[in-house]
């Protein structure tokens, strides 16, 4: 019975930590075929012609909702942590009882 409690600590500790929102990155048509259409000018250097869409080395900014969904799932990776070490410390000391009243009988 502990074990499938510890199995489900470290499923909230695992949900807790994975990335979520990863179909944010999605790129558009448009950007696709811009860097897919590139061409050499004349004398084999790139056309300097700035491509649409966003920058390639644009600083990303967090923002609050970002950081707070980063807070809580701290909090649960934490919690769910916290949890496998209270159980893990319990069946540890029940474990050597019971092997100590093993060796007296």
């Amino acid at each position: 019975m502990w074990r499938s409690v510890l199995a489900v600590c470290l499923l909230v500790l695992a949900g807790g930590l994975t990335v979520s929102g990863t179909g944010t990155a999605v790129t558009t048509s448009s950007q696709v075929a811009a860097v897919q259409t590139e061409s050499l000018a004349p004398g084999g250097t790139l056309d300097p012609a700035p491509a649409p869409g966003p920058e390639i080395d644009a600083p990303q900014e967090s923002t609050p909702a970002d950081t707070a969904e980063t807070r809580r799932k701290l909090w649960l990776g934490g919690i769910a942590v916290l949890l496998f070490a209270l159980v893990y410390w319990r069946n540890k000391k029940r474990w050597s009882k019971w092997r100590a009243g093993r060796k007296k009988a």
